[in-house]
């Protein structure tokens, strides 16, 4: 997939001024309610009619404005896939999947098989939608935007009217689209862990322009930086290889790249990376390797920086190949007296290593 995006556009109360490009098979928009993150999805799709644009699908110009290119939502060869999934409630899940011209023949074809399969609405097919659950209805608008054959799929958050079961159930279906379907995806949240999971690339954008472009877990390494780090809810975005899984231990293995660290068990595949996220404020510090301790985690490590903000101090250590951000209290500070380049170790119990997907 490749993706131009040049918008600017005035609103009211509200200025849209981004500019990037991407190439990766999902790109991520994070940001805070009101940064602007679902203007620009409707940008791309068609819904907005901005000022100046341009915007470019695999190359394939969809708007250029002022005084060009300006294709209708319809033309786009792109489907949409919002917070409400917007089912006909009186229709069953194949006639919402059919209702549009070409959805029979679609639903029919070996591809078409292949989405219900991986979307596991097979068993919904004959049901009326006012009779599907939150996350039913929303695998059925999944394949119903699937069905069109889009060059890219436009999610605007579409696990957020969802519960934390739920959720998780349709970004396990979104990474299985992304596996098995290869559908490109412009992907609007506000939760990290999401981002994480899913996300290639990833922009995060505040007050309508964009503050940071790159790789998830490089992009929100830094969460105060750029002013998000009250979305993130944890200090540290790590994405790490799984090393081997302990079934007897109850522990899977990831690599830090010269140490390893011990995660709760997990399903993920072995040599596969996955997204952990750390507290800063749950990983203790201390000048010797302490005995007896039930943490699973006690790793050497090497202080990269020191900052002491109002009443606690942020110390970055590097822990074999990958930094990691830790909280202390300023008593604890003094009295370990760690500078950058001081040796320490760093204590962090297994089930604080949130596994994000």
């Amino acid at each position: 997939m490749a993706i131009e995006a040049r918008i600017r556009h005035n609103f009211r109360n509200f200025e849209l001024d981004i500019d990037f490009e991407s190439s990766k098979p999902v790109v991520g928009i994070f940001g805070a309610s009101g940064s602007g993150k679902s203007t620009l999805l409707h940008c791309v799709a068609g819904f907005i009619k901005p000022l100046s644009a341009k915007i470019a699908v695999n190359t394939r110009v969809v708007c250029n404005l002022p005084g060009g290119t300006w294709s209708a939502p319809e033309r786009r060869q792109l489907a949409i896939v919002t917070q409400d999934p917007l089912l006909f409630p009186h229709l069953s899940t194949r006639g919402n999947l059919t209702f549009a011209p070409g959805g029979k023949p679609a639903l029919e074809s070996d591809r078409g098989w292949k989405i219900v399969d991986v979307l596991r609405i097979k068993p919904l097919l004959e049901r009326r939608a006012n009779t599907l659950s939150g996350g039913e209805k929303q695998r059925v608008a999944l394949g119903r935007a699937l069905l069109s054959k889009p060059e890219m799929l436009l999610l605007d958050e579409p696990t957020s009217a969802l519960d934390a079961e739920l959720a998780r159930e349709v970004m396990a279906l979104l990474l299985e689209v992304k596996k098995e379907l290869k559908v490109p995806m412009l992907f609007v949240t506000h939760k990290a862990g999401e981002l994480m999971a899913l996300a290639d690339d990833c922009i995060v954008l505040d007050k309508g322009k964009i503050v940071a472009h790159g790789a998830p877990v490089n992009v929100l390494s830094r969460p105060r930086d750029i002013g998000v780090a009250n979305l993130i809810g944890v200090d540290n975005l790590l994405r790490l290889r799984v090393v081997r899984h302990d079934e007897h231990g109850g522990v899977t293995i990831l690599d830090l790249g010269g140490a390893e660290l011990a995660a709760p068990l997990s399903t993920a595949e072995v040599g596969k990376p996955v997204g952990v996220g750390i507290y800063a404020d749950e990983i203790m510090l201390c000048l010797e390797k302490p005995a007896g301790l039930s943490a699973r985690n006690a790793l050497p490590c090497r202080v990269v920086r020191v900052d002491a903000m109002d009443h606690e101090v942020l110390i970055r250590i590097s822990v074999g190949a990958t930094e990691m951000l830790t909280r202390i209290t300023p008593a604890a500070a003094e009295e370990l007296n760690l500078q950058p380049e001081s040796a320490a170790v760093a204590v962090i119990k297994t089930s604080a290593c949130h596994l994000l997907g």
